[in-house]
């Protein structure tokens, strides 16, 4: 039984975030609120939305948008309250539902909100089935996350977790290889020649890296190669280069959207 990553219900902002949303069976939206300019522009899309999740549409004048949501956000004139998802989904599940290809991605202690967002992001580009995060040391499912990843948070399933380990070590016996990426790694990425049919990919944070059980526990650490003018990446980028590699390496993946 996966734990739930509770926390309370949260606003959502943008379009792409409030319309992915709203197009998303799983996902309970309790307000909707939108200027005159939004809805003159996309009267028709968001009028068959609300009506599909059953919500009122309210509008409003933007300065109440600027009250509900913080100062920095960049809402286009539409925010969307929502009950999180992140806790409907089991790594039982998860293996279950995938066909014999399927790439799952874990963040080992990734605290980094717009991070996180990256990576849901770029894991719908390269169909990835779930993102995995820690239970403790991860941030709960919020609108931070969900504008980094543009729409993407109601694609790829983010789920958490426990244990980590614990959790590759279920993955191992359904029959996938952990991948592991560790600067320190003695193996390049690009000496990989093709990777299994089922892959977790295990990315840690930008400080610390993957911890030391977690490494044990990989079947293979990879590199990323690079100059010497730095040893590092920022986790997102790191991520899309290694995600990307293995992606174009791994044949007939497929992606059942939900």
């Amino acid at each position: 039984m996966k734990p739930s990553k509770l926390n309370e219900n949260f606003w959502l902002y943008g379009k792409h975030t409030c319309m992915s949303a709203l197009k998303n069976k799983n996902r309970l939206c309790i307000e909707l609120l939108v200027t005159e300019n939004f809805y003159r522009e996309y009267e028709k899309e968001i009028m068959q939305c609300a009506n599909n999740k059953g919500i009122k549409l309210q509008l409003v004048k933007n300065k109440i948008l600027n009250e509900v949501l913080s100062k920095s956000a960049n809402h286009q004139g539409i925010a969307l309250k929502v009950a999180p998802i992140s806790h409907t989904l089991s790594i039982e599940e998860i293996s279950k539902n995938s066909s014999d290809s399927s790439i799952i991605v874990i963040l080992d202690q990734v605290t980094d909100t717009h991070n996180i967002g990256s990576i849901l992001r770029t894991s719908a580009c390269f169909n990835i089935n779930a993102l995995i995060l820690p239970y403790n040391h991860s941030p709960s499912e919020n609108a931070s996350i969900a504008k980094a990843a543009s729409g993407t948070l109601d694609v790829v399933p983010l789920v958490y977790v426990t244990n980590i380990v614990k959790t590759m070590e279920y993955f191992k016996k359904v029959g996938y290889w952990c991948y592991g990426f560790d600067s320190n790694a003695k193996e390049n990425i690009d000496e990989i020649k093709s990777f299994g049919k089922r892959i977790v990919t295990i990315f840690g944070s930008e400080e610390k890296g993957i911890r030391k059980l977690v490494k044990e526990n990989c079947d293979h650490l990879l590199k990323i190669p690079m100059s010497n003018v730095t040893d590092s990446l920022n986790v997102s980028n790191a991520a899309a280069i290694g995600l990307y590699s293995i992606y174009t390496k791994t044949l007939h993946i497929s992606y059942n959207k939900k």
